[in-house]
């Protein structure tokens, strides 16, 4: 049976680091930005590609750029067990701090 990648390290979950937008931090509550990363036989991030923008282009870049120097995986398989690359879907959501 094939199995996809599994996120097994890494995480994004500091207002520090990202820069601070035109407008404020607040700028970014309630938005999202959606990423695939393509990830390798070894487990390690590719490419990363936007598939659903925050609307910032800045916030979506470094979000990108997070997860590919952040994230690490088991890769996924085919079904003779054999790593093979994928893609991996995340989504960073904005909230405020409240």
């Amino acid at each position: 049976m094939a199995t996809g990648p599994v996120k097994i390290a890494g995480n994004i979950n500091s207002a520090r680091d990202y820069p601070v937008p035109e407008g404020g931090r607040e700028v970014r509550f309630g938005r999202a930005v959606r990423i695939a990363i393509l990830v390798d036989t070894d487990g390690r991030p590719k490419r990363c590609r936007v598939f659903g923008s925050s609307g910032l282009p800045d916030t979506d870049a470094r979000t990108c750029e997070l997860a590919m120097a952040r994230f690490r995986f088991e890769p996924a398989r085919n079904a003779r067990g054999q790593p093979i690359e994928a893609e991996y879907g995340w989504e960073q959501r904005f909230r405020s701090a409240r």
